[in-house]
């Protein structure tokens, strides 16, 4: 055998010198039928076969990239503010320190008394991918407190399971240096007296008591679960087997949502937050909720869409009444 031949794959040795595979190793060619051509049906054949698991490969790493990238833009949000935290700590003169409170970008701003408080204690409700969505809306929930004009207290109650082993994979424990807020792996305490009790107050869309204003030295709860609706009244049940007053914000009061009225954790909290800056929930609501979600809305290609459609309608009707006008005039006969 000469060394070309060593480096061969089997199949090009037994060509080479001309002898052919055992029959064994080879199923009868169906009749009528070149090798090349059953060779190339059984490619096609195990292409096919193999389509649905390419598909769903494709699928997988398509919705792997999008996570990625949106923990990366989080990432980036949350290493900005940092940044310019540490920006301020160091072009701050040692005489100016006690006028500057520290709090990224909203340096300068007076906290608001007010706790927000999300309760976080619905791990085993979710399922994995509802984790790591409460955990990108906490993230925002942080994000925009650090951005208010007016930021509040926040607090993280049971954080942990799988929320707290994602936080400190996956988000790198990038919360251990986040200010003004604290993060505790246990469940929130409720207050023996009832006057204690009387300061905290339970969102929930399904309580019957509205709320009209965010009030200074209360404790507001917003439940920390993406669900899709599967559990009904899960936070009004168990406010109310603590003994805790609920409420809703007052949203039909001033806007129409078309389909549920139930929001993200980090929505509720960011109309909160501008209910604080501005005293207005009209505003609030119009800022915060996506304008798709409000009744009313029309995106930007249902807007092509309409106005090509009256554009259409327009051409139509011109073309008619021009056919009609051109079969209305009366047709001269000729003159003798």
């Amino acid at each position: 055998m000469s060394d070309e031949e060593v480096g061969r794959p089997d199949s090009q040795r037994e060509s080479s010198t001309g002898t052919e595979p055992s029959a064994g190793k080879r199923p009868p060619l169906p009749e009528g039928m070149s090798r090349n051509a059953w060779k190339r049906e059984q490619k096609k054949q195990k292409w096919l076969e193999q389509k649905d698991a390419r598909n769903k490969y494709k699928k997988e790493k398509k919705k792997q990239k999008k996570l990625e990238k949106k923990e990366q833009q989080q990432q980036s949000e949350i290493e900005s503010d940092q940044g310019e935290e540490g920006k301020l700590e160091n072009n701050v003169d040692a005489s100016d320190v006690g006028h500057v409170v520290k709090a990224g970008k909203n340096d300068m701003a007076q906290p608001a008394p007010i706790t927000i408080l999300i309760d976080c204690g619905f791990d085993d409700l979710m399922t994995e991918k509802e984790n790591l969505s409460l955990s990108s809306q906490i993230t925002r929930c942080y994000s925009e407190n650090r951005r208010a004009a007016v930021p509040v207290d926040m607090k993280i109650t049971s954080f942990d399971g799988r929320l707290l082993e994602r936080f400190d994979s996956a988000l790198k424990q990038q919360y251990k240096n986040w200010k003004g807020i604290s993060f505790s792996p246990s469940e929130y305490e409720v207050p023996e007296s009832d006057e204690d009790r009387s300061r905290i107050i339970y969102l929930s869309s399904d309580s019957d008591d509205t709320l009209t204003v965010l009030e200074d030295n209360k404790i507001y709860i917003v439940g920390g679960i993406v669900d899709k609706g599967r559990y009904k009244s899960l936070c009004l049940n168990k406010a109310n087997s603590q003994k805790i007053k609920t409420a809703k914000l007052p949203i039909s009061e001033f806007i129409k949502i078309s389909g549920r009225k139930v929001l993200t954790t980090n929505h509720v909290v960011e109309i909160m937050l501008k209910w604080i800056e501005l005293r207005d929930w009209k505003q609030a609501f119009e800022l915060v909720i996506p304008p798709r979600k409000q009744e009313g809305f029309e995106s930007a290609r249902m807007k092509r869409k309409r106005e090509a459609s009256l554009r259409e309608e327009d051409s139509r009707s011109d073309m008619e009444d021009s056919k009609n006008g051109e079969t209305s005039k009366e047709v001269p006969g000729d003159v003798k």
